[in-house]
This record gives structure tokens, C-alpha cells and sequence, in this order.
């Protein structure tokens, strides 16, 4: 989603193709759940259908974003812990900025477009903003975590600890642990799938998948080994005979197989050239703007909506999806054009740095 650095080459450009198609399948399924959820909130009868497509993209959407993002880390890490404080510095303008532009306007602007949001005083903004991330930002405090721990844990892999074995100490903490600790909350849960992206990079998993499946092919076990996951999971769900740390470890397990799934598929709509795989790549470009601004845009249509009397559950969701989606590409185009706008979404852009491949996502 947030992937922004220096052109790349060809060779580049095809090697991450499939982190491009990653983050936009994961942006969309980002702002139907989001879509689906509002209308829930309110006054709008919500099919049992819809309710489902929602509980479903959030098991694995922002993980998704998180594997992304430790696939790309592994092109922009600090060797060996040199270089690391400017490592640092850099994740912090590259997400702090746009963390704190877009925290202050939802603080600021949501109580004037939801009811739902609460007024916050500048006490309140700044608790927020330093210990309880809001909305969906919270993807870019919790990122910002892993950038100040994964590069000092490696230090242990590059003096001989198997990558494997940490790999494994992340998902039993993310399976096993819950606290309320809210600045350490989302490390310790989502960290797992950051360095499940840094594990397949590493060990060079998608190459050979690639090199192993066709796009049809890899299409379609990875689309029915999802329907499975997910058709099993409700099933055991739905029993009542698990208790909370067995219901936490089989979400926990969910979430794991389906992204490694949505990878897999990733990485079969890349190996063919369409109408499809095209726009997904033209719409990673644009899948910061979307992730940071679709709120804005679908809360406000659904308002209008209701305004007019319009109840259906259905023209709701496709509405909300298509200005979710345009909207922020619009404002992109803006943005881009105003330099001081975009120095809060792209900082490094504007003041000309560039390092790498990887930045966000």
C-alpha cells in the first residue's frame, strides 16, 4: 500500500508486481469491510451476505498489508546494525507524518461528519496520537513499532539464530498473548505476519511457486484452499464448545493461512497479463491515498444517502465502494500537485530522499 521510493528497474518492478496486486486486493477489501461495517452501525438493514463478506476481509486484510511490508523491509534493512538510527529516523518522518496529519483531521473533522465520533479536546489529540492510535491509523503507529524491534531482533539472525525459530517465537506470542497495553497491543499481534513477508523473501518461497504454477492453476488452489479455511472456520466458530484461548489460536490460525493464501493468488494474477492484473498494478499506486482518506469519502456518501431516503443495503456498499475508491484517487491527484499537501502523505517525495525499494508497505 504504502510502498514509495526511487524508480525501479524492469527487473525490480516484476519481482514486486505481486506485492503491488497484494496491497490494492488488500485496499479493497480494506474499504468494502469498512463500508459494510458503517452501514451496520446505523440505521440501514444489512444482508446477512454482506455481513459475512465483512467479518471475512477482516480476518486477513491489514495482515496482509503488514506481510507486504516485511517482504519489502528485508530490500531496505540496516546491515548488520549499522545505518540503523537513520533507518529509524526515516520510518519516522515516512509514516509520523502522514500518522499525525491524518489523526489531527479525523480528531478535528469527525465529529462534524459522524455523531458516532466523539469531540476530543488538545489534551485528548495528543493521548491519541501517542498511546491509543484512532481508525485505521493505527496500521501506521503499529508499523512503526516493528521498524524499531525487527531490525534489532535480526541482529540475532545475522550472528547464526535460525530465521525460522523467530518466526515461530512471533506466532506464539501473536496466538498465545492478549494484553490492553494499547502502544503494544497491535506489535504483538500483528508482528507474526510482518515477518512471515521478511521468512518468504529470505528463503525465496515465491520464487519458487512461481516457478512451479501456472496462474489458473495457482489461482484456483489458492481460491478453494480460501473457501475451505474460511467454510471450516465458521463451522468451528459456530460450536460453542471452544473457550477463549482456543477461539483466540483458531482466529490466530486463520488469519495465518489466509494470507499466505492471498499471497499465493497475488502471485498467480501477476504471472498473466489482463484487464485485471493492470489495474490492480495502476491502483497500488494510489493505495496510500486510499487506505488514509477512504473513510472521509464513504461516510460522507452514506450520509447523503440516507438523506435522500435511499435504504438499500446493496446501492449503499457499491456506491460506498466506488467513491471510497475514487474519491481518494482524486484527492491524490490534487495532492500530488500541491507540494505542501503531499509533504504530509509523501514527505520524502517532496523534499527529494530516496532510499530503496520499500517504505511502507
Amino acid at each position: 500500500m504504502l510502498a514509495i521510493g526511487e524508480k525501479q528497474t524492469e527487473e525490480k518492478k516484476e519481482k514486486f508486481e505481486f506485492i503491488d496486486i497484494l496491497k490494492s486486493f488488500a485496499c479493497l477489501c480494506v474499504v468494502i469491510g469498512h463500508v459494510i461495517r458503517g452501514l451496520r452501525k446505523g440505521p440501514i438493514e444489512v444482508s446477512l451476505f454482506l455481513k459475512d463478506v465483512a467479518d471475512f476481509v477482516y480476518l486477513f486484510h491489514v495482515p496482509c498489508f503488514f506481510f507486504a511490508s516485511g517482504y519489502l523491509y528485508v530490500h531496505s534493512r540496516p546491515k548488520k546494525g549499522k545505518g540503523y538510527l537513520k533507518f529509524v529516523w526515516k520510518k519516522l518522518v515516512v509514516l509520523g507524518l502522514p500518522y499525525f496529519a491524518c489523526s489531527v483531521f479525523y480528531m478535528l473533522a469527525g465529529p462534524i461528519m459522524s455523531a458516532d465520533i466523539e469531540t476530543y479536546s488538545f489534551l485528548g489529540i495528543m493521548k491519541e496520537l501517542l498511546t491509543a492510535p484512532i481508525a485505521q491509523y493505527w496500521y501506521l503507529y503499529a508499523l512503526f513499532e516493528m521498524f524499531l524491534i525487527v531490525p534489532i531482533v535480526q541482529l540475532a539472525e545475522d550472528r547464526g539464530v535460525n530465521s525460522g525459530w523467530i518466526l515461530l517465537l512471533f506466532i506464539a506470542c501473536a496466538l498465545g498473548i492478549r494484553v490492553d497495553i494499547l502502544w503494544a497491543k497491535y506489535l504483538i499481534l500483528y508482528t507474526c505476519y510482518f515477518y512471515l513477508g521478511v521468512y518468504f523473501n529470505q528463503r525465496n518461497f515465491l520464487e519458487k511457486y512461481c516457478a512451479g504454477q501456472t496462474g489458473k492453476r495457482g489461482l484456483f488452489v489458492c481460491g478453494a484452499a480460501t473457501i475451505g479455511i474460511y467454510v471450516l472456520y465458521r463451522a468451528i466458530n459456530s460450536s460453542e464448545l471452544l473457550g477463549d484461548t482456543s477461539m483466540n489460536l483458531l482466529q490466530g490460525v486463520t488469519k495465518l493461512l489466509l494470507v499466505i493464501c492471498m499471497v499465493g493468488m497475488s502471485v498467480a494474477v501477476t504471472s498473466k497479463k489482463n484487464t485485471m492484473n493492470r489495474f490492480l498494478i495502476w491502483l497500488s499506486e494510489y493505495s496510500l491515498y486510499i487506505y488514509l482518506l477512504h473513510t472521509c469519502f464513504t461516510g460522507s456518501i452514506r450520509v447523503i444517502l440516507c438523506r435522500v431516503g435511499i435504504s438499500s443495503c446493496w446501492l449503499h456498499t457499491i456506491c460506498g465502494m466506488a467513491v471510497g475508491v475514487a474519491g481518494p484517487v482524486i484527492a491524490a491527484c490534487i495532492i500530488r500537485r500541491v507540494p505542501v499537501f503531499r509533504f504530509w502523505f509523501e514527505p520524502l517525495r517532496v523534499l527529494g530522499t530516496t532510499y530503496g525499494a520499500s517504505q511502507y508497505k
